[in-house]
């Protein structure tokens, strides 16, 4: 997100460790939830062992002191600067979207064109909440994939948006928008790493999930990244686009809530990827209101979050990945997984 800000409680939670359930076996899973092509860079697995950046150690600590001076949490951003997820019919209506230049970049109208020609756009189309308003279709009878970034409704109906993009043959694209579109500054696909409900209610995650942090690295950014938007000088300083994995040695079942185990586990297994900044350290689950449109029920996250009661009511998507030691975090070397020319 090219803004994010997340209003946070940080209150300190009690509770007993529990141990972390075993994933099903590889054989046994779908197609990866996101939906991606199983080589692209989110749904590969991370070897045991990985070459490391040179300056790892001083990467993460430049991470950790964005968390601790930015609200000391690591939070899961939901229903705020994240993306609903709508998953469309082949009759959905579709709409020509207008460009609303909100960068005053008149050039670029041609570029986002084709992207906005006829988007199937459902009648109860949300965006998220925050100045990013942000809002990803997926149409698998087409098998095409849109994500938009200031999508706004004018009253006539009629939807814009300021940027964004759409990926044909979405199955079998890697997950990466040809530059400069993509709803997120790196122009990485929003519904690549997001994490979904159907998955933390199925107890796994199965491909790479995203970081955004405060301080980003100025005009530098790593594959799969297709660009950046840095702010900061210095080469210690995370770059849009790097890999990183949790520790493999670090212990999961330390972690209390099973929200934060799965997303620790995947982060093990397949890495967290830097996908923007943000005004705190914060991971993306899907925005729960059109799963709450579609089945009736109440916000699903306090529940799969927090069933335990580890943090006090109001506080889950904000302190549940407390137990994750962002100082266990490892930065790969940039570029890693690349393919070769």
């Amino acid at each position: 997100m090219r803004l994010a800000a997340v209003a946070m409680i940080v209150v300190a939670g009690i509770g007993l460790a529990q141990p972390a359930a075993a994933a099903p076996d590889r054989h046994d899973r779908p197609k990866p939830a996101n939906g991606f092509s199983a080589r692209g860079p989110w749904n590969t697995k991370l070897p045991r062992n990985v070459p490391l950046a040179a300056n790892s150690a001083a990467v993460v600590e430049n991470i950790r002191l964005d968390k601790v001076n930015n609200y000391g949490s690591w939070a899961v951003n939901t229903d705020e600067y994240s993306t609903p997820i709508y998953t469309v019919g082949r009759s959905t209506p579709r709409q020509r979207w207008t460009f609303s230049d909100c960068l005053n970049k008149p050039e670029l109208a041609p570029v986002i064109a084709d992207s906005l020609a006829a988007v199937p756009t459902p009648a109860n189309l949300t965006p998220s909440k925050g100045t990013d308003a942000a809002v990803t279709i997926y149409q698998p009878s087409t098998d095409t994939y849109w994500d938009f970034w200031r999508a706004e409704q004018a009253p006539d109906g009629h939807w814009s948006a300021c940027w964004g993009g759409r990926i044909e043959h979405y199955s079998k694209n890697p997950g990466i928008f040809a530059n400069p579109l993509g709803a997120t500054a790196t122009g990485l696909p929003m519904g690549a790493f997001t994490i979904r409900i159907e998955e933390l209610r199925r107890g796994y995650i199965d491909h790479a999930v995203n970081i955004a942090t405060v301080r980003t690295r100025a005009n530098c950014h790593s594959w799969p990244a297709t660009r950046d938007d840095g702010n900061t000088e210095g080469a210690d300083i995370a770059c849009e686009g790097q890999r990183f994995r949790l520790d493999p040695a670090f212990d999961i079942g330390t972690v209390r809530s099973p929200v934060a185990r799965m997303i620790a586990r995947a982060m093990q297994e397949y890495g967290a990827i830097l996908t923007d900044k943000a005004g705190a350290l914060v991971t993306y689950a899907e925005d729960p209101r059109p799963y709450m449109l579609a089945t009736g029920q109440p916000d699903p996250y306090p529940a799969l979050m927090d069933p335990d009661d580890i943090v006090p009511d109001g506080a889950e998507k904000y302190l549940i990945l407390g137990d994750i030691p962002v100082e266990r975090l490892q930065a790969l070397p940039y570029d890693y997984g690349r393919p070769c020319a």
